[in-house]
């Protein structure tokens, strides 16, 4: 099987004056008046689509960030650009922190709202059946705050056990899906504590008691891609993030967009591909030198 992995899109609609409150004041500050709303193109967001949708994957995961700010203007249009995609083969979804930007947005569940046929339904984590011989453990770290960290409450960390555990799992290859990395690109935690998962240490844990259910570990937020693993005595386990899907083609900056391509056999996962926005040409490509050689 080949399962595609996209993340952190940032479909961007600027908010109505009585959309910008508390932290979407200064998001839209951010966005607006310093510049950050060019670091994502709806052009790029729709190349996307259709270069994911050229690679036919088998199943597709998506880790989080449909949305830059949550509003009800930006789902919709998340939903209109990527509800094509997400519904050519079984998808997994998981909400990002832009996506809980807001405690209404959080608290309302909006993305399940929109999205519910592809993030599932009941407690977190939820387990995903992607086709034959693949699964899913999605686990949802974010929250409505300030800053940007990410929570994984007692509750949700004593069920990812089970979830690894589910009897439907037994003989697929299963990705652990969440937002927040667990480690930086040298394999050291993730930081820094304003940004990364408060319970990365305590998940950690639990998936290296049941390295052996998990294939690999697949997150987004860091928008510059990397490839890692856990270490030895966690499971060794491989950690992988595309980077963000959504980036617009900056190359004075090395930022592009990227989307990862995995190819599954007999429970292995054999193949890694990483294509990356070419701007010259307008479309995704395979990136030069294989997946991740031109580093973020």
């Amino acid at each position: 099987m080949r399962i595609a992995h996209v993340t952190d899109i940032h479909v961007l609609v600027p908010p109505s004056p009585g959309q910008l409150l508390s932290k979407r004041l200064l998001g839209s500050t951010n966005l607006y008046l310093f510049g950050r709303r060019s670091h994502f193109t709806d052009a790029v967001q729709r190349s996307l689509v259709e270069g994911v949708m050229e690679q036919a994957p088998d199943a597709l995961l998506c880790t989080g960030d449909l949305t830059a700010q949550a509003t009800d203007q930006e789902f919709q249009a998340a939903f209109e650009l990527l509800a094509p995609l997400f519904d050519r083969q079984p998808t997994a979804l998981i909400p990002g922190n832009h996506d809980t930007y807001t405690r209404k947005a959080w608290k309302g569940a909006r993305i399940e709202e929109r999205f519910g046929r592809w993030t599932g339904e009941g407690r977190w984590p939820r387990v995903h059946l992607l086709g034959d011989g693949v699964g899913a453990v999605a686990v949802d770290t974010c929250r409505a705050s300030l800053n940007s960290a990410g929570v994984v409450d007692d509750a949700q960390l004593d069920r990812l056990g089970a979830a690894l555990e589910d009897p439907r799992l037994e003989g697929r290859f299963v990705f652990v899906m969440m937002h927040y990395p667990l480690r930086n690109r040298r394999g050291e935690p993730y930081g820094p504590s304003r940004r990364a998962l408060r319970e990365a240490r305590a998940v950690e844990r639990v998936l290296g008691a049941h390295a052996g259910r998990v294939g690999a570990i697949v997150h987004g937020h860091e928008h510059h891609g990397f490839r890692t693993r856990l270490p030895d005595d966690l499971g060794g386990l491989t950690i992988l993030d595309p980077g963000a899907s959504g980036y617009a083609w900056l190359p004075e900056k090395k930022r592009t967009a990227h989307f990862n391509i995995y190819t599954v056999e007999d429970q292995q996962l054999t193949d890694v591909e990483r294509f990356r926005f070419d701007g010259e040409v307008g479309r995704f490509l395979p990136e030069p030198g294989g997946a991740y050689a031109s580093g973020g």
